[in-house]
């Protein structure tokens, strides 16, 4: 079991500077205390995650300020993207940071984010793919099929060239066990959480990925699963649970944008305008409650390892600590010397070859 630091909303601070500035402090933090890695994901058009239209230059910046922090989206909406300005503006930051990129990659699910290329959005499942295969094979130096500004047919290779042989992969799932699927087939990671709190959901998918694994003729034990919790770390449980609902709830209220785009790609009816205040309220205090079963690391460091074990116990092999959810960057920095706590016992346990 590894631990790596998660962004996903934003809200750390009042100004999009001072949050990048928490950020960064934070990544130092990761560095510093042998963190596996940090994600920072991709937002479009929304107060919720309005601090991230791309994570690369961001990632950029934390290049800068760290020396052994893994570097990964968290994820970058392929199907948002020229597999060009992909290949090379992730090669740029590959050369920047010393081989320690890993690009996570999500095929996007809001309509509004396909103001970039609206004639995607039909096919962005299987779009997501084949852009993956694109960027490495421009990555490894391949030549990619083209038209000039005269319409003539053209092959260019992307510049600079990367670090590493082979871009690592991540590919991000929710719920859909047919993603997770081909992710294991090609022997690619593998990102999700478990916000419905559907721990069986989660370790059958994670069954399936490591079948896919195997009948692809590599080794199950090779794949990698992350799993997105939300995570707040104190030395008093009750503390920690008063300091986190009200933050933790009102979070939950502002992904409405995101559920509404959800629920038009899975296509359902749901109309979220027409839930009264109370019942959006309530549904909410109830996840809360269900998140600190099992499903968080909201409570002590003690709380954390329990949950660690659930997490190892079906087949999670790194779980992403998302940090802020509705809570201010001095909330947040206050929780770190226990959060190293939780991460120095996980890498002795890892050491020793014990679960957590």
């Amino acid at each position: 079991m590894r631990l790596s630091l998660m962004f996903f909303s934003g809200a750390l601070a009042d100004k999009a500077g001072d949050q990048y500035q928490t950020i960064l402090e934070l990544a130092e933090f990761a560095d510093q205390q042998g963190f596996c890695g940090i994600w920072l994901p991709e937002r479009h058009f929304s107060s919720f995650g309005a601090p991230f239209p791309n994570p690369l230059l961001l990632l950029a910046a934390v290049a800068a300020r760290t020396d052994r922090l893994t570097l990964r989206s968290g994820s970058l909406v392929a199907t948002l993207h020229d597999p060009l300005r992909m290949a090379e503006e992730l090669a740029v930051l590959d050369n920047l940071c010393g081989g320690r990129l890993e690009a996570g990659f999500a095929s996007g699910w809001l309509p509004s984010d396909f103001a970039f290329f609206p004639e995607r959005y039909e096919r962005r499942h299987a779009l997501l793919f084949e852009l993956i295969d694109q960027v490495q094979s421009l990555w490894q130096g391949g030549l990619h099929d083209a038209r000039s500004g005269t319409g003539e047919a053209i092959h260019v290779r992307t510049l600079p060239r990367p670090v590493q042989r082979d871009l690592p992969v991540w590919i991000a799932a929710a719920q859909s066990t047919e993603t997770i699927r081909s992710a294991g087939r090609r022997g690619e990671g593998v990102l999700t959480h478990v916000l419905d709190g559907n721990l069986q959901k989660l370790e059958e998918n994670i069954a399936a990925y490591r079948e896919e694994f195997e009948k692809a003729g590599r080794d199950p034990a090779d794949g990698r699963v992350a799993v997105m919790l939300h995570t707040f770390v104190g030395p008093d449980r009750d503390e920690v649970i008063e300091t986190v609902r009200d933050p933790y709830c009102e979070y939950l209220k502002t992904m409405a944008p995101l559920a509404r785009g959800l629920a038009t790609a899975r296509k359902r009816g749901l109309d979220l305008n027409r839930l009264n205040a109370g019942y959006v309220d309530q549904f909410a205090r109830i996840h809360f409650e269900r998140a600190l079963d099992g499903r968080s690391l909201i409570g002590t460091p003690q709380n954390a390892l329990d949950t660690l074990k659930i997490m190892q116990d079906i087949g999670v092999d790194e779980v992403a600590c998302l940090v802020d959810f509705g809570l201010r960057g001095e909330q947040v920095r206050r929780q770190l010397p226990y959060l190293s706590d939780v991460n120095d016992h996980v890498g002795r346990e890892a050491g020793q070859g014990d679960a957590p």
